[in-house]
């Protein structure tokens, strides 16, 4: 069974130390990603991945009138593993060495603060809709995580 929000805020909590992140710091990340996370559907999600642990990120169009396409790049996520089993599929083919693999939603979150080659995450919730997401743009996400730790940690002295 995969933990609640509380118990994986609560475990990113805890080891946050053991990885150099003070406690307190990450409670206030951990209360900003379970904001985002309770606007989801699922405690955990299926990303697809290479075994050298890189990600596999889908390319989106974003077109304006009178102006250039612009293409962003964007994680899937899916909430049922059979909709990214399906895909892993339908990317045989032109990926072999793809693989599944599933992480907590707030561990998911976090580790897209580290995102620099992606806007961010596609979360697909609805079983079998694989065309409609809930987006998480990693940047706004780390501007909100900077808003908030700013409102605990004093700025440093001049």
């Amino acid at each position: 069974m995969v933990p609640s929000l509380a118990a994986q805020a609560a475990t990113l909590v805890e080891e946050a130390p053991q990885n150099g992140i003070p406690a307190a710091a990450m409670q206030q990340v951990t209360a900003v990603l379970t904001q985002v996370a309770q606007h989801l559907d699922h405690l955990q999600y299926t990303i697809l991945r290479y075994p050298d642990g890189g990600w596999i990120t889908a390319r989106v169009e974003e077109n304006s009138p009178g102006r250039e396409p612009i293409s962003h790049l964007w994680i899937p996520a899916f909430g049922h593993l059979e909709d990214a089993q399906a895909t892993l599929a339908e990317l045989r083919e032109q990926a072999p060495e793809l693989e599944a693999a599933s992480f907590k939603v707030l561990e998911l979150l976090f580790l897209s603060l580290g995102f620099s080659h992606a806007e961010g995450i596609v979360f697909y919730d609805q079983a079998g809709d694989r065309r409609q997401g809930k987006a998480v743009n990693c940047r706004l996400l780390t501007e909100q995580i900077n808003q908030a730790l700013r409102q605990v940690i004093p700025p440093p002295l001049a």
